[in-house]
């Protein structure tokens, strides 16, 4: 699981980036329960993968940690729209976010296209939702 410091500044981060509402699937116990309280658009963020070493920071016998890991955005809207208005307003979250310090030691390293692979109306949202989703890298170095 991700740290709370690296939890916290992206939730932040997506939200100051996002102009619709913004969900932690952490909160949620199924993706039905997090869709069915929503009634337009929305980003949903979901910490898939986390990982930590120890790293050397700085000079040499600087011993410190280096956390890194996957966060999914799931950008949802009602299926049966065109997708072009949504997939640049998806886009603009991502390029917001990519490359951005957004907290002390915290750093999006890289945000992939959004892609709606899965996110089809049969796919993983169902029927009623369209969802692209992207990748964004981490990066959270901690000096010892």
């Amino acid at each position: 699981m991700s740290s709370p410091e690296v939890r916290q500044g992206i939730n932040d981060a997506v939200a100051a980036a996002s102009p619709v509402p913004v969900y932690d699937l952490s909160d949620y116990l199924t993706l039905d329960e997090v869709l069915g309280s929503i009634s337009s658009k929305a980003v949903l963020v979901q910490y898939v993968t986390a990982g930590e070493r120890f790293a050397s920071v700085g000079s040499p016998g600087s011993a410190g940690w280096e956390e890194d890991g996957v966060v999914v955005l799931h950008y949802v809207v009602p299926s049966g729209f065109d997708s072009t208005t949504d997939l640049n307003d998806a886009d603009a979250i991502r390029l917001a976010l990519r490359g951005q310090r957004i907290a002390q030691s915290v750093t999006i390293e890289s945000a992939d296209p959004f892609t709606d692979f899965g996110g089809d109306a049969t796919g993983l949202y169902g029927a009623a939702w369209k969802g692209y989703a992207s990748n964004l890298y981490y990066v959270n170095r901690t000096c010892g």
